[in-house]
């Protein structure tokens, strides 16, 4: 199998979109959080909205499917183990959801309605959205919920499942379960939720075929076949194989285009290996044929004619030869599409000497050419026998090239690591434990930490920790960045603050924002470092990480509290309201009552901010602790009280623990005291330190 023009490029998800999705899931995670009209909700649906007013500028439509715990937008598939993306994913589909679609003209209001209803949780009393009304999917005009489920599991194939133990059909539930809802969606209209007639595979496949492209439909579907190769993987029961069988014919019955269109709607290059994977253990045989075609096609890879043969004969072989030739083709032909599937990055998986391989055996007996006379050792193979025997020499360092090339220095550490030593477990470690493995290891594109961690054990930390530093400085890879920092917040403090130091005077923001985490989180404050010169940073993300830095400065201390209480960032101003706690300067009381007068901050900040005052007797203090807990006067020149609120309680538990002496704060607390609200009453009744 030769590439046809280059290597395949990988699809990854536009920034903007990714965005996007990462603020629809936290608006809707605080949808679940919050009642509805919390200031919080506000905030969240707005900027879900700018996002989506700005992408649709440029298209008319946004679609969404929807897996168990990936979504896919635009072709792509997400990364299965992004925490936000997966918690969205995993939302949407306890709710039944097959795909979201917005189109242009969205407004608040709709946007709004949809993130209600949306955000109740199911398992908490809450009927599932796809189970309902499908009215309440249709509600809106330019927001579309498509539903995904099935009005009842119909059992597959019950005679075979007849004799199969409780277990076995317990573990046939989910994928019977995913089959129905994907010939539900195959099947449905937009304009009627009937349940299908039949389920078959013919029937459903045929309904693929025909329908006209669109981009939720596919996801859909795209997103049933991606979880149905993942449960029969790991399925059994007759119940499991019926729906295995079933999933065979339906990939057969589709044509090479549409399969095509679907495979490339499944995400990048390794989205696509992974369901190819998945399906090589999962479908019949001859189905892992037509997939492994069209997952070619839709992958520019040319699959030769050699291997075509040769799949197609151990197929032959594992469907209609003897118990035990079936047996034997069967498993060849998926190791064979194994090892075909996970070489397809590479420029030219098929040297001559593979090239005559596949053509011997292509021409040969599937069911007696073996593993041991058709294919050279496996490089893994002859590195386990030379740390067994103890020998080195230019086999093993061509091995080790080879999986290095292949598969990465993972399964040479896993090896090296559980090995008893000795010379050649010496000489590996020699050849591996060197710098310039760690800076070929933190290049890849998924640095393997685990891998890394081993190998920085054996190496000099003042050697390692600048490279990891630099890396951190310049990765783009967000995850590159995280396992790096989870790193270096371990290495010697001595090394760690001489690496970092030359970084601290970089002019951008993030690179300062991470080297002045990584100080906070070693609880490192080297005598050189000023946090107050970041302090006044004009990124937020700075100031935040400088100030809890200066705060843990004895004599700056107060200082660093009263920038930090006057700064227009909510998170920094948390930050002087948390250390003010402790000890509250009296220079800080002015802002404090400056920050009070903002009616913009949220409920918590100023209850937090009015509690802070508790410990001042300055005259400022009273007179906005009055402002807070009354509203006017009565006709009789009695103080009235103003409705009560949290920031109202705090303010009248405050001055009773404070200020009952002063003739106004006890003319605020004897009205407090005979209030007819009990929540007043036993504010005005309680020690306010809490």
């Amino acid at each position: 199998m030769n590439q046809s023009s280059g290597a395949p490029e990988r699809m990854t998800l536009s920034q903007d979109l990714a965005e996007f999705l990462i603020e629809f899931s936290i608006a809707l995670h605080r949808t679940s959080m919050y009642p509805w009209g919390h200031p919080s909700l506000e905030r969240a649906a707005s900027a879900v909205l700018a996002r989506l007013v700005t992408l649709l500028a440029d298209r008319p439509n946004i679609s969404i499917g929807v897996a168990r715990r990936q979504l896919v937008i635009e072709g792509v598939a997400t990364d299965p183990r992004h925490p936000v993306l997966r918690s969205l994913a995993s939302k949407l589909h306890r709710h039944h959801i097959g795909a979201v679609s917005f189109s242009r003209g969205l407004t608040a209001s709709e946007l709004a309605s949809m993130m209600r209803l949306v955000g109740a949780e199911p398992e908490k009393g809450e009927q599932p959205l796809g189970l309902g009304d499908p009215e309440h999917l249709r509600q809106w005009a330019n927001v579309r919920l498509y539903p995904l489920t099935y009005e009842q599991l119909q059992m597959i194939d019950d005679a075979e499942a007849e004799d199969e133990g409780e277990d076995d059909r317990d573990r046939g539930t989910r994928s019977a379960q995913l089959w129905i809802g994907l010939a539900r969606a195959a099947l449905a209209r937009e304009d009627t939720e009937v349940e299908p007639e039949s389920t078959e595979p013919a029937v459903v496949a045929q309904a693929i075929n025909q329908h006209p492209q669109a981009l939720a439909y596919d996801q859909v579907i795209v997103g049933y076949l991606l979880q149905l190769s993942q449960e029969l993987k790991s399925e059994g029961g007759a119940g499991s194989s019926a729906i295995r069988r079933r999933l065979s014919r339906l990939i057969g019955a589709l044509d090479e285009k549409t399969l095509a269109r679907l495979l490339d709607m499944g995400g990048d290059i390794d989205q696509r290996r992974r369901f190819v994977l998945d399906a090589a253990e999962a479908l019949t045989a001859d189905a892992v044929v037509e997939l492994v075609q069209a997952a070619a096609s839709s992958t520019n890879q040319t699959v030769s004619s050699s291997m075509v043969r040769l799949l197609t004969k151990l197929s032959a072989f594992a469907e209609q030869g003897t118990q035990a030739t079936q047996a034997q083709a069967d498993v060849a032909l998926r190791e064979q599409v194994q090892q075909l599937i996970s070489r397809w990055g590479l420029a030219d998986p098929n040297p001559d000497e593979y090239t005559h391989a596949l053509n011997r055996m292509a021409h040969g007996s599937a069911a007696t050419a073996t593993a041991q006379t058709r294919f050279p050792p496996e490089p893994l193979r002859i590195v386990q026998m030379a740390i067994e025997s103890d020998a080195v020499g230019m086999p093993l360092w061509r091995a080790v090239a080879d999986i290095v090339q292949t598969e990465g220095y993972r399964p040479v550490v896993d090896l090296l690591v559980n090995a008893p030593r000795n010379g050649t477990v010496a000489a590996l470690w020699d050849r591996i434990a060197q710098v310039d493995t760690v800076h070929d290891v933190l290049a890849r594109e998924h640095v393997d930490f685990v891998c890394l961690g081993h190998i920085l054990d054996r190496l000099d930390p003042t050697v390692t920790v600048p490279v990891l530093v630099e890396t951190l400085a310049e990765s783009d890879a967000r995850a590159t960045r995280m396992g790096i920092y989870k790193r270096l917040v371990h290495e010697p403090p001595a090394v760690l603050v001489d690496a970092i130091t030359p970084y601290l005077e970089d002019t951008r923001w993030y690179v300062q924002r991470n080297m002045l985490a990584l100080l906070n989180e070693a609880d490192l404050l080297p005598p050189h470092v000023t946090p107050s010169a970041y302090a006044r940073h004009p990124d937020p993300r700075v100031r935040r990480e400088a100030l809890q830095l200066w705060i843990k400065l004895p004599n700056e201390r107060e200082r660093a509290v009263c920038v930090a209480l006057a700064d227009a960032d909510e998170r920094a101003l948390r930050i002087g309201v948390t250390a003010a706690r402790t000890n509250c300067p009296e220079a800080a009381v002015p802002l404090i009552v400056n920050r009070l007068a903002n009616t913009n901050l949220t409920t918590d900040l100023r209850v937090q901010l009015t509690r802070l005052l508790q410990a001042s007797r300055m005259p400022i203090a009273l007179e906005a602790l009055l402002r807070i807990a009354t509203a006017g006067r009565t006709l009789f020149g009695k103080p009235k009280l103003a409705h009560r609120s949290p920031e109202m309680l705090a303010a009248i538990n405050v001055i009773a623990a404070s200020w009952a002496g002063d003739r106004r704060g006890g003319a605020v607390i004897d009205r407090a005291r005979k209030s007819s609200d009990p929540e007043i009453r036993a504010a005005a009744q309680m020690d306010a330190a809490r």
